[in-house]
């Protein structure tokens, strides 16, 4: 009875001492869906279950994976015991095998360079030894002529040849030195760059039985994003104009992305998990009090684990930094000894991360979209923009000019595009081409757009513009006390296309914020005034080859000795002498 007992108190310790399996799963990613300023990794990997506990240790994984994030999936039965991540200080030569090569040829220089001490040691001994015993002439001693000649030969000899060498190894001494030096700040690079996927993620299984699974580990990261960018095309104003999607995109995790399945997304995973909140919607006239307000606002999820990231890579690059920039040689030390300013120059200069990609504000729809990218791609993990092409659509456009001749004397082309929200577009820049020809670089917005979006394509050189004063009917005369400015200008623009276009032509009247001054309007034909802005517009059609003429005329009085500036002047560079 008593060995029934024992047995069972026994029984429980031998359960806990049975071994736990584990094993180290290296995976590269297999998808990547990439949000603008985040991203989720998927890995995809056969793993082979035992029977009762295991660790599955995922190593290689970004710095800057959000634990919260973490998921884990396999095929078969199991239940998962916990889900961890800790970071790997020794993962750096594990991951990247120069850094093996490089630790052996850096204790190489090392012995070489004690060698050359050695050496030199042994030299300035031996000199050491003859600069004591050239007092040939002591006392009791006597050398004949042969003898002192013989001597002193040998002595001027072997003096040459210990300086010879000495010279020799203090040369090669100095560039073991830099080959060192050289040595130490490439291994010290190369685990800051490895460091930044040092991560491991580890999760604890349970299985009634052994077998192989499917697993798929999934997490989201921040340091990688993307920004739309387009090629905006159109060959004539009566054929429809081509669009290329484009996206700008960027890692920064520490992991390379090789030939992985991407999705670009236009969703935010910071979003948090409760439902958002709705506050009043409010409608006005004004765009201003519609930018500010929003139908609901969502609570965005901390980061506080990037902090703790954040520190742990810093410690692991201290580590690194301490490994092979310190010495256990006093003189070493004092040549490579850390101090603040070169920790902050290697920092700065080696860790990828000291150039971080500028992020800047935009507005998209509430609708997310998505884009699968049908072909592979492949992405190193250095903060550069890599070009993916989306979709190309060919778009109907109808076009219409657009000219202010007191600013610009040109006439800018617009495409206008219905429907345009059917093309889950996202603000951003567009290098516009015109017939075959690039004409600049524009700005996509889809803010504040209503059911028609204007894309520019520049200046349209065949639309000839040009805003003359006409001098004869330009008149300043003086009345008592009144003076009296009157103007009148020319606005002539010609078509030298083989269609007819719709021109949009802008002007303007001064607009008086004095009560001593007043204006009135002589002659803008059909122009419509904006009496609160003196803004006037013309909407004119041209045939092929026709010419229009269009006229502004307005006169100013105000008191004979007031100072009126009637001319607007504009701000340029030129060169100072």
């Amino acid at each position: 009875m008593k060995q029934w007992i024992l047995g069972a108190l026994l029984l429980p310790f031998a359960l806990s001492a049975q071994k736990m399996s584990e094993q180290t799963i290296k995976s590269d990613i297999k998808k990547v869906k990439l949000f603008l300023t985040a991203g989720e990794m998927t890995h995809e990997t056969p793993i082979k279950m035992a029977k009762g506990r295991n660790k599955l240790i995922f190593s290689g994984i970004s710095a800057y994976a959000d634990p919260a994030s973490i998921q884990f999936s396999a095929t078969g039965v199991y239940r998962i015991v916990s889900i961890s991540t800790e970071i790997d200080f020794l993962a750096a030569e594990q991951f990247n095998p120069r850094i093996k090569v490089l630790k052996d040829s850096l204790e190489q220089l090392k012995d070489r360079h004690q060698g050359n001490l050695d050496m030199i040691g042994a030299y300035n001994a031996e000199s050491a030894v003859m600069n004591m015993n050239r007092e040939l002439g002591g006392k009791g001693n006597s050398f004949t002529i042969a003898q002192l000649k013989e001597a002193g030969e040998y002595y001027r000899t072997r003096t040459l040849e210990i300086n010879r060498q000495l010279s020799k190894l203090n040369k090669e001494q100095q560039l073991i030195n830099d080959q060192i030096a050289d040595t130490r700040y490439q291994l010290t690079e190369l685990n800051y760059n490895e460091n930044q996927r040092s991560n491991q993620v580890i999760i604890l299984v349970d299985c009634n039985d052994m077998y192989m699974a499917d697993a798929v580990l999934k997490y989201q990261v921040s340091d990688c994003g993307w920004a739309a960018s387009y090629d905006l095309s159109a060959t004539d104003l009566n054929q429809p104009i081509t669009l290329k999607y484009k996206a700008q995109v960027y890692n920064n995790t520490g992991n390379e992305w090789k030939d992985v399945q991407l999705t670009l997304s236009t969703s935010d995973p910071r979003l948090s998990a409760a439902h958002p909140t709705m506050t009043t919607w409010y409608l006005d006239y004004s765009s201003q009090v519609a930018q500010q307000q929003n139908y609901y606002q969502p609570k965005i999820a901390q980061y506080d684990y990037r902090v703790q990231a954040e520190n742990e890579i810093n410690l692991a690059n201290q580590r690194a930094y301490d490994n092979y920039m310190l010495d256990n040689n006093e003189a070493v030390n004092q040549k490579y000894a850390r101090n603040s300013m070169e920790w902050t120059a290697i920092s700065s200069g080696k860790n990828p991360r000291s150039n971080p990609v500028q992020i800047k504000q935009i507005e998209v729809s509430e609708l997310t979209a998505e884009f699968l990218i049908t072909n592979p791609f492949s992405c190193p993990s250095d903060s550069r923009p890599y070009t993916v092409e989306i979709k190309e659509m060919s778009i109907p456009a109808t076009f219409t000019h657009v000219s202010i001749p007191k600013l610009d004397q040109g006439a800018f082309l617009i495409a206008n595009i219905v429907g345009w929200q059917d093309l889950d577009l996202i603000p951003g820049p567009t290098n516009v081409y015109f017939g075959g020809n690039y004409v600049g670089v524009s700005e996509i917005n889809t803010r504040n757009v209503s059911d028609t979006l204007a894309l520019s394509f520049g200046r349209d050189t065949k639309i000839q513009v040009a805003r003359k004063l006409k001098t004869e009917m330009s008149t300043q005369r003086v009345s008592g006390n009144t003076r009296k400015d009157s103007y009148a200008y020319d606005i002539v623009i010609r078509n030298n296309r083989n269609v007819a276009v719709k021109v949009d032509v802008y002007d303007q009247i001064p607009v008086s914020r004095n009560s001593e001054i007043s204006i009135s309007v002589d002659e803008i034909g059909n122009g419509k005034k904006d009496d609160a802005t003196g803004e006037v517009k013309w909407e004119v059609t041209i045939q092929p080859g026709e010419t229009v003429n269009l006229q502004i005329a307005y006169s100013v009085k105000y008191p004979k000795n007031a100072k009126v500036q009637m001319k607007t002047f504009r701000t340029i560079s030129c060169p100072s002498f």
